[in-house]
């Protein structure tokens, strides 16, 4: 009759402990770069920004938050409790649109409340939109949007700040989207 061979028994502790501090090591390794790497970059004075086919010149003091940054589609700015995110996309269809879904977006899922009707708008070098106001419980906001029909993109621009220091930041976004055109080569 014939045996059955025996296994030898080897010991598996080895090798998962190998995997284990591997793991270990990646994991550590990611939150310790993480929290080496700075997420908002200081701007320079004067220094354009070019997102798409929109430019615009930053206020004195604003930052560049990365980690909410994505390079061609959107950019955040940041000052104390001042956000001023810049998105740039593609544009099909109606303008009012777009207009509609963030104001349905702004009321049912982020629990603000709007101010006023949506009203027209037009800068000094022409961009030309609409623009409302918004307000929740912590927070105060504006919005704007930009159709620009001849390259079929859409720029919209959210301002949002602590509802204590929304006026004062308002003068430096408003400075921002005074400074902005779409003519930026592409």
């Amino acid at each position: 009759m014939h045996q059955p061979s025996r296994r030898i028994p080897y010991r598996t502790w080895p090798g998962a402990l190998a995997i284990v501090l591997a793991m270990g090591g990646y994991v550590g390794g990611l939150t310790w770069w993480n929290r080496l790497t700075p997420a908002l970059r200081p701007l320079a004075a004067g220094q354009t920004i070019q997102l798409g086919h929109a430019r615009l010149l930053p206020a004195d003091g604003w930052a560049t938050d990365v980690s909410l940054s994505r390079t061609g589609q959107s950019l955040m700015l940041v000052k104390g409790s001042g956000r001023f995110l810049v998105t740039v996309g593609a544009w099909s269809g109606g303008p009012d649109g777009p207009m509609a879904r963030q104001q349905r977006l702004m009321e049912r899922v982020q629990g603000l409340h709007l101010t006023g009707d949506t009203t027209d708008f037009v800068n000094p070098w022409g961009m030309q939109g609409v623009t409302f106001a918004y307000f929740g419980p912590t927070l105060t906001g504006r919005f704007w949007q930009v159709v620009d029909r001849q390259r079929r993109s859409l720029v919209q621009i959210d301002f949002y700040s602590a509802n204590g220091g929304f006026s004062d930041a308002l003068v430096e976004a408003l400075s921002m989207v005074d400074s902005m055109d779409l003519e930026a080569p592409l």
